[in-house]
């Protein structure tokens, strides 16, 4: 099988063979996570979202495979580094189909609340600074939005077909300001001149006080401390310094 190597993930790479396409998994990579990404992505594209169908689920040599529809796209960070004077056009693309996430229900899924509290939990945190994210937490509105959970332009691929999100293992049932204040925190990380732009567009589409998306930023930043990443503890630490008590 000749395959032409599409995209490169820290998990994962993605091959087209010009029949299908291949999300293949690094060796070594937890069984547990891949059905479980097999099972939203499917639970996900039944609700309704655009996603390439898995069509066949494999392993060979240690490396698990997931085998989808040929799909003829480009992810949008890779626009954006192509374009960048088109910038603002791909933001507003980047909120359009994020917001368009939050309108669908899923409710097999996860419950993002559970999943926060069990990474913070295992943040290198003081124990006074846990308690007081998971008390800031627990008082947050309950929402069962659907959540993507990673949502960044590399996640979005756009297509003479539509535009498809991909990427689902870390989706959820939640709050959509929590959702995009990890998008937030990715952009960052890697976007950061256009991070508060993003926040502003998304807040101004859905009418939403920016504020109470700020609120999630501390909880969120501890979460993603939780995964224990490298090269990310700084910045991470800098957004929970500025919970509000």
């Amino acid at each position: 099988m000749n395959l032409e190597l599409i995209n490169t993930r820290r998990n994962n790479k993605i091959y087209s063979d010009g029949i299908n396409t291949y999300k293949i998994f690094n060796k070594g990579y937890d069984k547990r996570l891949v059905f479980l990404e097999a099972f939203i992505t499917t639970e996900v594209e039944a609700a309704g979202v655009k996603v390439p169908p898995i069509l066949e689920v494999t392993c060979q040599n240690d490396q698990w495979t997931f085998q989808s529809e040929p799909i003829e796209w480009k992810s949008l960070f890779t626009m954006m580094q192509e374009h960048p004077e088109n910038i603002d056009t791909y933001l507003d693309k980047m909120v359009e189909v994020h917001t368009s996430i939050h309108k669908f229900k899923c409710p097999k899924l996860p419950i993002q609340k559970d999943k926060l509290t069990d990474y913070i939990q295992a943040a290198d945190l003081e124990e006074g600074t846990k308690i007081d994210l998971l008390d800031m937490l627990n008082t947050c509105p309950k929402h069962k939005k659907l959540v993507h959970g990673n949502f960044t332009p590399h996640n979005v691929v756009i297509s003479s077909k539509g535009d498809y999100i991909v990427d689902w293992n870390h989706a959820a049932q939640g709050s959509a300001s929590a959702d995009v204040a990890r998008t937030y925190i990715w952009m960052q990380m890697n976007m950061p001149e256009y991070a508060d732009i993003y926040l502003k567009k998304f807040c101004d589409a859905t009418n939403t006080a920016s504020r109470y998306v700020r609120n999630w930023i501390p909880i969120v930043a501890a979460a993603r401390l939780g995964k224990k990443n490298p090269g990310e503890e700084e910045l991470l630490n800098s957004l929970i310094s500025v919970i509000e008590y």
